[in-house]
């Protein structure tokens, strides 16, 4: 592009001038500049003879190119960065919003679309779900992460027993990565998914006191947050409650009570079978 402007606007290759055609003079709307659609002979080279068309006068195509090329590269980026830091269940690993069975929770379904739709990390909105064990909670929360990862957002998705299995391990001398390195890039993503709080089975000591550290970390973030206990089981200790209450703040609570996800896929088997 650069040698055609060359060409173009010195209108000469060594003492012979390049034959020109002027097809069209316009005002581009976007820079408002003078743009110049100009048919020209190559002198040189081996598609010398040869004709071509080019505008000059702006770089709006061009810019616009360089923006399109730059938004895949960052769509890419946050693939990367969710597939590379999410620890997710094997169970999950296809779960999408497509896949997903609502039966009585259509309400939490569309609910979880319009947190995806309305999404703005400028505006940090939180939803937590709570419910009995097996309701389809983590089913969504991934498929909020997998769907704003598309729209080009970075986040991660994570079991929150294996986050505390990994910052164990960045204890060891020969861990690949540090506990803070760990602790930055869950700060550091548009969304993180905290998924299943309560199920590392420590209901105080190191384990919450790191799970209520990274939480508090991301205040001002948005944050997607799955349990199976009960609003009385995080009044159970200090440490627990400490973690609710910062779960709470600017969360939109999704109740999701009911027949358990597996058994509901069994029972619609069984019915099909009838």
């Amino acid at each position: 592009m650069n040698l055609i402007k060359q060409v173009l606007e010195n209108t000469t290759t060594g003492s012979k001038i390049a034959p020109q055609k002027i097809l069209e003079r316009y005002c581009c709307m976007g820079c408002r500049k003078e743009v110049w659609v100009k048919e020209f002979t190559i002198t040189i080279g081996p598609l010398k003879g040869q004709t071509d068309i080019a505008k000059i006068g702006c770089d709006c195509e061009l810019i616009a190119k360089v923006k399109q090329e730059r938004q895949a590269a960052k769509k890419e980026r946050t693939r990367f960065i969710f597939e590379e830091n999410s620890l997710i269940n094997q169970s999950l690993q296809d779960a999408t919003f497509e896949n997903f069975e609502r039966g009585e929770f259509g309400q939490a379904y569309q609910k979880a679309r319009k947190y995806v739709e309305t999404f703005d990390p400028k505006n940090p909105r939180n939803l937590f779900f709570q419910g009995s064990f097996g309701t389809g909670k983590s089913h969504l929360s991934v498929s909020i992460a997998k769907e704003l990862t598309k729209k080009g957002y970075t986040t991660i998705f994570i079991s929150t027993p294996k986050l505390l299995t990994k910052i164990r391990g960045t204890y060891n001398k020969s861990s690949e990565f540090g506990e803070e390195q760990i602790i930055q890039t869950l700060t550091n993503a548009d969304l993180v998914v905290f998924d299943d709080i309560g199920a590392e089975g420590d209901i105080s000591g190191w384990g919450m006191q790191k799970i209520f550290e990274v939480i508090d970390q991301r205040a001002g973030k948005s944050s997607v947050f799955t349990t199976n206990l009960s609003s009385s089981d995080f009044e159970s200790t200090r440490d627990l409650n400490r973690i609710f209450s910062r779960m709470m703040m600017n969360s939109e609570p999704i109740i999701m009570n009911g027949t358990d996800y597996r058994r509901r896929q069994f029972m619609k088997g069984s019915r099909d079978y009838a």
